[in-house]
């Protein structure tokens, strides 16, 4: 069910963050289905300028990782050597640091006895490499085609949406509909502001510290944070590498824990509680639960879907408790043992 809804939903999300440049370039003259493929051009052309900040990043660390990894590891070898040569664990294992023909021999042998496992692995990878492949190939036609008909008919389909509706409950529904999307578009503008906000900080912590990739981190960990938790984590991972191979180990980790700590706590007690506020109306803890479930359920698309998702369930259920009350409140005075 999951694979069936996933590419709808991205397709529902992306439409809904471009129907705005479809209105705004229909309010230009253009015709809807013209407006609508302007706007997916958009929407191309920021996604395109997103891999040209994260690509550019990725390559450069992998190239410095590569150049760097085995002056690392042979400074690491050289601190952590002294400590475990003398450990009574070689002796029990028949075994010598010093004796490195031994140990590549012993590696031999283990890694004859893996082999068939290796094998049925290798296997098992190359199938869900295809299916991946596949799957994505789906999503390239899928999405784009689902994505032009939504912003082409949006408006179509709302209307058609709210004549399901019971007239006498339109006006209900209607102003649901506008909660929700004020909801919506409070929570994105506001998010919108604290991306750039924190992409500012990063950006300048880092220029500090003395990274030479800087900008193009500071910027990615900015834009990470529109991804709750794990953009975060992600984000530092890049950071701490990059700095630990070009600041040193325990340098590089003191740098980035210092900076991206402060990093949260700025964004977690500050940034969201002012530029964001009570827009969805969620605790902590709601917050994890629903990027825990929607995750669970569409994987990487639900950690996205999760709190707009969250947002529109707390709207619909404030005006369900509201209306309970309202109810109770009216019934009241009905009810014989309150009168006595």
């Amino acid at each position: 069910m999951a694979e069936v809804l996933t590419p709808f939903a991205a397709a529902l999300l992306l439409a809904y963050l471009l129907e705005p440049f479809a209105r705004i370039a229909q309010g230009w003259g253009l015709p809807r289905a013209l407006a609508s493929l302007v706007a997916i051009a958009i929407g191309l052309l920021l996604c395109v300028g997103l891999v040209a900040v994260v690509v550019p990043v990725v390559q450069n660390e992998l190239s410095q990782l590569q150049q760097r990894l085995p002056g690392v590891i042979a400074d690491l070898y050289a601190r952590i050597y002294p400590w475990v040569a003398d450990h009574p664990i070689w002796a029990q294992l028949g075994l010598s640091l010093d004796d490195t023909e031994t140990l590549r021999a012993r590696l031999v042998e283990w890694l004859g006895g893996q082999s068939a496992q290796i094998s049925k692995t290798a296997v098992s990878t190359l199938q869900t490499g295809l299916g991946l492949v596949l799957s994505l190939i789906g999503w390239l036609v899928l999405v784009p085609v689902v994505l032009f008909f939504l912003l082409k008919d949006w408006a179509r389909l709302l209307g058609e949406t709210l004549w399901l509706v019971p007239r006498r409950h339109r006006g209900l529904v209607r102003e649901i509909a506008r909660d929700i999307h004020g909801t919506l578009q409070g929570y994105l503008h506001g998010q919108l502001r604290v991306v750039l906000a924190m992409a500012v900080f990063y950006s300048l912590a880092l220029l500090i510290s003395g990274l030479s990739s800087w900008l193009s981190i500071g910027i990615l960990s900015g834009l990470a944070v529109f991804i709750p938790y794990v953009g975060f984590v992600l984000s530092t991972l890049l950071a701490l590498v990059a700095a630990m191979l070009e600041l040193g180990a325990l340098q590089g980790l003191v740098v980035v824990a210092v900076i991206y700590i402060l990093g949260q706590l700025l964004e977690g007690f500050v940034l969201t509680p002012k530029l964001v506020g009570d827009r969805i109306g969620l605790h902590p803890l709601g917050v994890i639960f629903a990027l825990m479930l929607f995750g669970s359920w569409f994987g990487f698309l639900g950690v996205l879907l999760a709190l707009p998702v969250a947002a529109v369930l707390v709207v619909i259920g404030r005006r369900a408790i509201r209306s309970l009350h309202q109810r109770d409140a009216a019934m009241a005075p009905q009810d014989p043992a309150r009168r006595d």
